[in-house]
Order: C-alpha cells, then sequence, then structure tokens
C-alpha cells in the first residue's frame, strides 16, 4: 500500500465513523483483527467485539475529527484525532496496522483520561 492508499482508509473510517456507520467501519477491518482502545486495556478480537467499542462511541455522542497529518510507514498508518461529545473532548493517537490486502489488522487508540478536557465519561472504557 502506497501512502495516498492509507490515507484514503483513515479519511474513509472517519467518515464511517462519524455517519455512525459500523459497518462501513467493519468493512475496513480484516476478520480477525484486534483494537486496542485505548493501549493498556484488553483487545477486542473479531468483528464483533470491535463492533461492540464503536457502539460504545456512538452511544456517548462522539464525533471524530483529525487533529493534524496523516502519518504512514509500510504497512502502518498514525493519526492525531480529537473526539468530541457534548461534554467533552478527548485527544488521541490512532494507529492502523494493515494487512497484505489492505485492511485493518491492528488498531491501537493512544490515549488516557489525562488526555480529556471536559466532563467525558472515558472511565467506563477501562472497565470494558
Amino acid at each position: 500500500m502506497d501512502h495516498d492508499e492509507m490515507v484514503g482508509i483513515v479519511e474513509r473510517y472517519l467518515d464511517a465513523y462519524n455517519a455512525r456507520d459500523a459497518d462501513a467501519i467493519l468493512s475496513l477491518y480484516a476478520s480477525e483483527a484486534t483494537m486496542e482502545d485505548p493501549v493498556g486495556t484488553p483487545p477486542a478480537r473479531g468483528l464483533e467485539e470491535i463492533r461492540a467499542l464503536y457502539q460504545l462511541g456512538f452511544d456517548m455522542g462522539i464525533e471524530m475529527e483529525l487533529d493534524g497529518r496523516i502519518r504512514t510507514a509500510p504497512g502502518h498508518a498514525a493519526f492525531p484525532l480529537r473526539a468530541r461529545s457534548a461534554s467533552g473532548t478527548l485527544y488521541a493517537i490512532d494507529v492502523f496496522e494493515f494487512d497484505e490486502e489492505g485492511r485493518i489488522r491492528k488498531m491501537s487508540a493512544i490515549w488516557s483520561p489525562a488526555n480529556l478536557e471536559g466532563e467525558m465519561d472515558v472511565e467506563a472504557r477501562f472497565e470494558v
């Protein structure tokens, strides 16, 4: 995959997230993918567990937007983002690791409660 292809996947991901389209998000993932959101918590394994994490964000009313440039390296894309809800903003860096077919094999989100402005209930994520 080249830079433009990986950037396109990140852009489709953010568009699908903000449209609350879990099926479109999951179509970007490999069937055996993992999602560690945030890093340090037990990873979601497989598409149904990953769907449940996205639903948690949808239920919180979170919208996401880039907070800087998308960076790429062979098989990887990393991007800073802001996750906003009515009660707060969380600053994170997401990292996608792609498989040979261009699907997300692993998603890692780097953030902690220290990266929050406002009252967003991120503590619930540490209890999942």
